[in-house]
């Protein structure tokens, strides 16, 4: 019985160590659509022809928060693809906002 016990009190300490870090996630979203908006609107979210817009990318097979903070602290351009995404010059709280925030679209309609 004490092991069930002790089992159950494990599982409780997660769930509400999730719940605290709900608000947290939030947070990172909404940091991430603000940056969205700030640096990346010009060619993401409002011309489709620079640049795909966040929703479609989310909805695509690359859209794993782990892909997307890879992705954004790489460089895009070189020679062979002169007119790629420049290279963001992005800090890591800043590649994880964005990666939080695209990630979040991948269920919105």
């Amino acid at each position: 019985m004490n092991q069930t016990r002790g089992s159950w009190i494990r599982a409780a300490l997660a769930f509400f160590a999730a719940l605290a870090a709900v608000p947290a996630v939030a947070d990172e979203v909404k940091d991430g659509e603000a940056l969205a908006e700030r640096l990346c609107v010009k060619c993401h979210v409002v011309s489709q022809a620079v640049g795909p817009p966040f929703a479609d990318i989310a909805k695509g097979p690359h859209a794993s928060a782990a892909f997307l903070r890879d992705f954004l602290r790489s460089t895009h351009a070189d020679v062979s693809h002169p007119n790629a995404m420049p290279s963001p010059a992005l800090s890591q709280s800043e590649i994880d906002a964005l990666a939080a925030y695209i990630t979040s679209l991948r269920h919105a309609e």
